[in-house]
């Protein structure tokens, strides 16, 4: 059975590089039947940060991605925390000392290379190698006991019968040293994918100081899980039918390393909006407004947003532009003075709309477009200067529609508060 994992450190917050290389496992392991095993290597107490573990867990939940095993649902190959498992490792190291392959060094304990020319078959580059006297002899197990990164998670990996390794190219470098360990303990080698590192821009790698990789930004700027996801598929990898929206289901059905691109992928925050854009045009508007009510905590009127939905859902990007787009609706903003005509045009809607008697959105607009022509302004400024005294912006929904959404009452009181 295929069996792959993910296995973070909790050193920080929930990286974007660690939900994208989930999902290609979670697909793959979907796709061909196995299983996805999430495991924590927490064996660099010093980098250890509280509240780590808890932000890996729920922002992976948040993408909806779920594993089989882990370390807090448990499974049967267990335990999922590389702390919880030294006693594990001491048992292999003494395998290797025993064999010669493995030699103390003061408090530390080094493996001692064999010289022998490392290959492998990657399934994303193709046939890698290098030749055996690179590899130096290096450290297994440090001066306070713990073990390094690449002895710990072969013996992971061994342990837990992990088939298929698929994980970041940054990892290259350390694959000839963990497949020397595999020989040398006379263990399966898994089959090793190395995918393409996320880049900026500028085509440097993402880093947490300058770009946004923390995901919880994701979330608290109004992105939808299921568009970052749909996002994330295409960093590295390519629909067959060259389709840019799709959901996870699809993309499980589909996947295969095969597809996986070698170039290192651009995080391009644009096509991220667009693709965010092109969920909130999809969903229906009871689901958005339902959405948009939570995402601002109840703060806004959930019958009111339902009434504004309508107008700015074509516009939005992020549910963040909800309140750039609609928030005067709510919290009355400082008028915004455009035209030089601002009084005269602003008397005039005050006139015409305390004459409208039965508030229909026709007769909003028949009575606002006759003051219009009866005092021959241009159409253009006076709609314009009606805008910016209601919204205190001159970039709106349709505003005759938010007229009527406002009521009689709240638009004349705006209005005679701009002539003040």
């Amino acid at each position: 059975m295929v069996r792959v994992r993910i296995a973070p450190s909790p050193t920080g917050f929930a990286h974007v590089g660690t939900a994208y290389t989930a999902l290609f496992n979670y697909a793959f392991a979907k796709k061909n039947g196995g299983q996805f095993v999430l495991r924590l290597e927490d064996t660099d107490i010093k980098r250890n940060v509280e509240g780590a573990e808890k932000a890996i867990y729920e922002g992976l939940t948040w993408l909806g991605l779920t594993w089989d095993e882990g370390a807090d649902i448990g499974g049967k190959y267990g335990p999922y925390k590389q702390s919880e498992r030294l006693e594990t490792y001491k048992q292999y190291v003494e395998r290797l000392l025993d064999s010669g392959y493995a030699y103390r060094d003061q408090r530390a304990i080094r493996f001692k290379n064999p010289n022998l020319d490392i290959f492998w078959d990657d399934k994303v580059r193709g046939r890698i190698s290098f030749p055996g006297n690179e590899i130096k002899d290096f450290v297994i197990v440090k001066s306070d006991g713990f073990p390094t990164y690449n002895f710990a998670v072969v013996v992971d990996d061994i342990l837990m019968k992990i088939t298929h390794v698929i994980r970041g190219e940054e990892h290259i470098s350390n694959t000839p040293r963990q497949i020397a360990i595999y020989k040398a303990l006379d263990e399966k080698i898994p089959t090793f994918a190395h995918l393409p590192t996320l880049r900026n821009k500028d085509r440097k790698k993402l880093s947490k100081r300058r770009d946004p990789v923390d995901l919880r930004i994701f979330r608290s700027e109004g992105y939808l899980p299921e568009a970052l996801v749909n996002f994330l598929c295409l960093l590295g990898w390519s629909h067959p039918e060259e389709k840019e929206i799709f959901d996870l289901k699809e993309f499980v059905e589909l996947f295969s390393l095969e597809r996986v691109r070698k170039a290192g992928p651009i995080f391009d925050m644009e096509k991220l909006n667009w693709i965010n854009g092109e969920y909130l045009r999809k969903i229906q508007k009871s689901k958005l407004s339902n959405q948009i009510f939570a995402f601002y905590g109840g703060r806004y009127s959930k019958k009111l947003i339902s009434k504004i939905v309508p107008l700015i859902q074509n516009r939005m990007r992020k549910l963040t532009e909800f309140e750039s787009l609609a928030g005067f609706m709510f919290n009355r903003k400082k008028p915004l003075r455009v035209t030089d005509n601002f009084e005269r045009h602003i008397k005039a809607a005050f006139d015409a709309v305390s004459g409208i008697k039965k508030w229909e959105r026709q007769a909003i607009d028949e009575s606002l477009i006759n003051k219009v022509k009866s005092e021959g302004f241009k159409t253009g400024d006076f709609f314009m200067d009606l805008r910016a005294s209601l919204s205190g912006s001159r970039v709106t929904p349709p505003i005759n529609d938010c007229i009527y959404i406002l009521g009689k009452d709240e638009v004349l009181e705006r209005l005679s508060l701009s002539l003040k």
